[in-house]
């Protein structure tokens, strides 16, 4: 019955997959949504904390949390973007919040079991198993409300997604694609923005 479940499981995930291989990777990118990226001049980049269970494992896979923040940020900046970190940020209205997060919709760990030549089980990542997981990358600013103009409120102003079917190790590819996708939407309404190298 259990192994029965989870065949519907992976059917499901599947077809999830093949019904959105044809928008792999996909925005909220409509001209007013660019618009709201125009005359930002700084970013934070938050990543969001995984599930707990599969945090030493995803860290194994170069997953871990701080390690994607710092690339994302050198991403950014190599772009001419100005990154603050969270704990300067002075929230004016001319600053925003990258968020990042990431779901693994596999309902186990990244973990096998492998057997020693003493017979002794131990566990560990299995690199060549592949998971559904989703990518959504979302930017936050401070924006008025037009029936109450002086009501300032955090919302997301612009969006993106990525859904796929890979690798742990070929997962952190796609947070790059993802926040090229920001940076390419971001460049196209602040174009006096210089890249570094």
């Amino acid at each position: 019955m259990r192994a029965k479940h989870r065949h519907l499981w992976y059917l499901s995930a599947f077809l999830l997959i093949f019904f959105l291989s044809t928008v792999v990777c996909r925005a909220d990118d409509l001209a007013r949504d660019r618009a709201s990226l125009r005359g930002i001049k700084t970013v934070v980049v938050r990543v969001h904390t995984f599930e707990h269970e599969w945090a030493s494992e995803l860290a194994k896979a170069g997953l871990e949390e701080t390690v994607l923040q710092a690339s994302i940020e050198r991403q950014l900046e190599k772009a001419g973007i100005m990154v603050v970190p969270e704990e300067v940020s002075k929230k004016t209205e001319t600053e925003g919040i990258l968020n990042v997060r990431v779901k693994f919709l596999d309902p186990e760990p990244p973990k096998k079991t492998f057997s020693t030549s003493e017979e002794e089980k131990i566990e560990r990542i299995d690199p060549k198993k592949k998971y559904v997981y989703a990518i959504r990358l979302n930017f936050r600013q401070a924006v008025s409300l037009r029936r109450t103009p002086a009501a300032s409120v955090f919302a997301i102003t612009w969006q993106t997604e990525s859904v796929g079917l890979r690798r742990l190790v070929l997962i952190r590819e796609d947070f790059t694609n993802v926040v090229n996708v920001f940076i390419e939407a971001y460049l196209s309404e602040n174009p006096d923005i210089k890249k570094t190298d």
